[in-house]
């Protein structure tokens, strides 16, 4: 889990106040006290909620006009935020974590000196919407809420654990049968009115030069349409379902070595060199060890997560009044 500082906490805040200037920023004091939803007794604004969709903005969103289904979408997020923020701080609370006075003092005292007086931070803060005093509780929810998640939600797998589920669930690690190819595609370009006759005219001649004995990664590259030109054709190993049927049905019964003739679907023409064929088989633990862990770590703090904020909504009503 990501440690939560207070600077980090700030920049959040100040993104809103630079982020999409006039996207819905500057609305009236009743719009703003506006009740969005309510979790418990705690209420949500409007003004809350404009915060955080700045805050959720992404960058390439900036200087962009939003669309209204992309501003529905962030706003969806703003709130749903929101209310697992409050979910969560309730549970923290509930499990008896408490953030001492001496440490919020301490970081609004590093946040002063960083903007060189508590009267400009004061006038930043300000223009998100917040006092300090609003802002103190926010840095109080928002570590009580990570040091919640990194007691009750991290977690940490052992490699024995590991070898465990793996030898458990080997069956999830199988592999079908591979090919190692390299591939020439030539496009039909149905823009043009003899776009087949070009495109089986282009293929004809790449095929002949490989006939020929002309190195394949060289044909493949200067003839062929696919992204795997640039690596002379190369795809490595790929399994069944990679290519259209008609393609499939010949080059699983080539050997290695072998070049299939052409081969033409209504997309265009095919040349595909085997490599190297592997037979069905279970990925070594070694190989899949480091995805695994990635894998179940999220997997489990995601169960974790999800079970706090199920536990708080059985105590807690939540409801919202506008999406």
């Amino acid at each position: 889990m990501r440690k939560i500082t207070a600077f980090f906490i700030f920049l959040a805040f100040v993104k809103s106040v630079y982020a999409y200037q006039g996207f819905g920023w500057n609305i009236d004091p009743e719009t703003a006290k506006k009740v969005v939803a309510q979790v418990g007794d705690k209420k949500i604004t409007e003004m809350e909620v404009q915060r955080y969709m700045k805050v959720l903005l992404p960058m390439n969103y900036y200087h962009r006009t939003l669309t209204d289904e992309k501003k529905k979408e962030i706003r969806k997020k703003a709130i749903d935020y929101l209310i697992n923020r409050e979910l969560l701080y309730y549970e923290a609370k509930k499990k008896g974590i408490k953030i001492p006075e001496k440490q919020i003092d301490k970081l609004m005292e590093e946040l002063e000196k960083r903007y060189k007086s508590k009267k400009n931070l004061e006038k930043l803060l300000k223009q998100t919407g917040l006092s300090l005093e609003q802002f103190r509780e926010e840095l109080r929810k928002r570590l009580a809420i990570d040091k919640l998640l990194k007691e009750h939600v991290s977690v940490k797998i052992t490699d024995k654990e590991l070898k465990e589920y793996y030898e458990k669930n080997k069956y999830k690690f199988k592999e079908p049968e591979a090919l190692k190819i390299r591939y020439i595609y030539i496009k039909v370009d149905p823009s043009k009115p003899k776009g087949r006759q070009i495109a089986r005219e282009r293929a004809e001649k790449a095929y002949k030069e490989i006939k020929e004995g002309k190195d394949f990664g060289d044909v493949a590259y200067r003839y062929s349409d696919d992204l795997s030109r640039i690596k002379g054709g190369e795809l490595g190993f790929v399994h069944k379902g990679r290519f259209e049927k008609p393609v499939e049905d010949v080059i699983y019964k080539l050997k290695v070595g072998e070049v299939s003739p052409l081969i033409e679907t209504e997309l265009g023409f095919h040349i595909v060199k085997i490599e190297a064929k592997r037979e069905s088989r279970t990925v070594p633990f070694e190989k899949i060890k480091e995805k695994l862990k990635k894998e179940l770590t999220e997997k489990y703090q995601k169960e974790k997560y999800e079970a706090l904020l199920e536990d708080a909504k059985k105590e807690l009503k939540v409801v919202i009044f506008d999406k």
